[in-house]
C-alpha cells in the first residue's frame, strides 16, 4: 500500500516546520488548480472499459479476494518466520489478487459497457491534458506537493493524539519498521521494496480509482464526491498495517494521499497519473528505510 511514516514525538518546532510546509503545498496544489495547463478542457479521451455495476463488484471481489490471500499466506510462511518475510509475502499475495481480479473483470464480456462502440459511447470524456506526458508531468507534481500536505495533516493528528496523552512510534508502519531492523542485505527487503515501489502502485490504483472511484461516479457521484469517498476507504483498508499508537496519524495522511490522487485521476482521466504519483510517494520512505 502506500508507505507513510510519522515521527514519534516530535518536537514542536518540527510539528510546526511541518505544518508549515503542508501549508505552503496546499497553496501551491491550489495555485495550480487555477493554471489553466492544469485545469484542462473537456475532451475525448480513454474510456472506462468496465460498467458502474461489474466496477463495484469487482472491487468487493477484490478486497475479499486480497484479504483472503494475505490470510493463507502468512499461515503458510508460520508465526516463526522473520516478520519482515511474512509481511512481504502477505503484501505479494494481497495485490497480486487484487490485480488478478482486476484484469479477469476486462475478460468479462457482460462486465464492459453496452451501447456504442466508440469512445464518446462508451462515456469517454474526462478532464484531461492533452497527452500522457502531461499525465505523468501532472503526477510528479503531485508526487512532490502532497507529500508535505499528508505529512501536516499527519503531525496534526500527532500532535491531537499526543495532547491526549498518547505517543506515536518512531515509524508508522509495519512494513517499513520491518525493513529498517532486516537491512538491505535480507532478499525479503529486496521484495518488499519491489512490491512497494510496482506491485503495490498498481494494484490499488486499479483497485481504487478506478474500480471503486468510476463505479461510484458511474452510480451517479460526482467526481469530488467520489474521490473523497474512495479516499476514505483507502484509508481505512490500510488500518491493520499502522501500528496501534501510529493509527490516527497514518490515516490522517493516507485519507489526504487517497483524495488527492483521486483528484489527480479525475483531471487526467488516466489510471497512470495515480499509479506513477503513488509509486514515487512510495519511494522516499523506502529510500529512508535503505
Amino acid at each position: 500500500g502506500a508507505l507513510v511514516s510519522t515521527p514519534a514525538a516530535a518536537a514542536g518546532t518540527s510539528r510546526w516546520a511541518r505544518a508549515g510546509w503542508g501549508a505552503g503545498a496546499l497553496a501551491a496544489l491550489a495555485a495550480l488548480s487555477r493554471v489553466e495547463w492544469f485545469r484542462g478542457m473537456p475532451r475525448i479521451g480513454p474510456a472506462w472499459p468496465l460498467r458502474a455495476e461489474a466496477s463495484l463488484f469487482g472491487w468487493a471481489a477484490a478486497f475479499m479476494v486480497a484479504v483472503l490471500a494475505g490470510s493463507l499466506a502468512s499461515d503458510a510462511t508460520g508465526e516463526s518466520s522473520p516478520e519482515l518475510k511474512r509481511l512481504a509475502a502477505q503484501s505479494w499475495a494481497t495485490h497480486g489478487a487484487q490485480l488478478a481480479v482486476a484484469l479477469a473483470l476486462l475478460a468479462v464480456p457482460g462486465a464492459r459497457p453496452r451501447g456504442g462502440g466508440t469512445v464518446p459511447g462508451r462515456g469517454g470524456v474526462h478532464f484531461q491534458p492533452r497527452g500522457r506526458a502531461e499525465a505523468v508531468a501532472m503526477a510528479a507534481a503531485f508526487a512532490l506537493l502532497l507529500p508535505p500536505v499528508a505529512s501536516a495533516a499527519s503531525a496534526t493528528a500527532s500532535a491531537v493524539q499526543q495532547w491526549l496523552g498518547a505517543a506515536a512510534p518512531a515509524v508508522g508502519h509495519r512494513t517499513l519498521q520491518a525493513m529498517a531492523a532486516s537491512g538491505a542485505g535480507d532478499p525479503w527487503w529486496w521484495a518488499s521494496v519491489l512490491s512497494a515501489a510496482r506491485l503495490a502502485p498498481l494494484a490499488e490504483e486499479w483497485c481504487y480509482r478506478g474500480l471503486l472511484q468510476q463505479g461510484l461516479k458511474g452510480i451517479g457521484l460526482g467526481r469530488g464526491t467520489a474521490a473523497v469517498a474512495t479516499g476514505a476507504l483507502f484509508a481505512l483498508m490500510h488500518w491493520g498495517a499502522l501500528p496501534e499508537g501510529a493509527r490516527a496519524p497514518g490515516l490522517a495522511a493516507l485519507a489526504v494521499l487517497g483524495i488527492g490522487w483521486g483528484v489527480l485521476y479525475a483531471r487526467t482521466g488516466r489510471l497512470a497519473a495515480p499509479v506513477v504519483a503513488h509509486a514515487l510517494l512510495n519511494a522516499a520512505p523506502l529510500a529512508m528505510a535503505a
